[in-house]
């Protein structure tokens, strides 16, 4: 094989990886609660998927002595939807009657939602957000 065919065929290989890898990305991580700059995920994230299209991750995140309910609505959604409504929080499993660290917004263009602290950490606990009607929970971590 000619050096020009190795190159060539090598630079394929290279664009080719390239596209999958972009097409494969991991979502960008989240930022920080605004009552809290040093957080770790917990639990899984969940994914929602809205009318086919995988639209946004839930998560739940724990630090300074609080967990906190976390949404992100992907951009693929928002590029085909003017406005959604969005909705967090952590159920706590020895009080489940009542959500705890809520966040909520209507009518909006936002890409993330934090929920407020909720003060769950010594319980199991999980994260339920909703992208509209479409909902969806993470597992439970105790």
């Amino acid at each position: 094989m000619s050096m020009l065919r190795r190159t060539l065929s090598g630079a394929v290989a290279l664009a080719a990886a390239g596209v999958a890898t972009l097409v494969n990305a991991a979502p960008a991580l989240a930022s920080t609660p605004p009552s809290c700059s040093s957080v770790r995920q917990i639990g899984t994230t969940r994914v929602l998927t809205v009318g086919g299209m995988e639209a946004a991750s839930v998560k739940q995140y724990y630090g300074c002595g609080y967990n906190y309910a976390y949404i992100y609505v992907w951009e693929q959604y928002r590029a085909t939807h003017s406005k959604w409504d969005l909705y967090v929080h952590v159920i706590d499993h020895s009080d489940s009657g009542s959500d705890y660290g809520v966040g909520e917004l209507n009518n909006t263009t936002r890409a993330e939602l934090w929920g407020a602290p909720a003060n769950t950490a010594a319980h199991c606990t999980h994260v339920t957000g909703y992208l509209n009607s479409t909902g969806g929970s993470t597992s439970t971590v105790c």
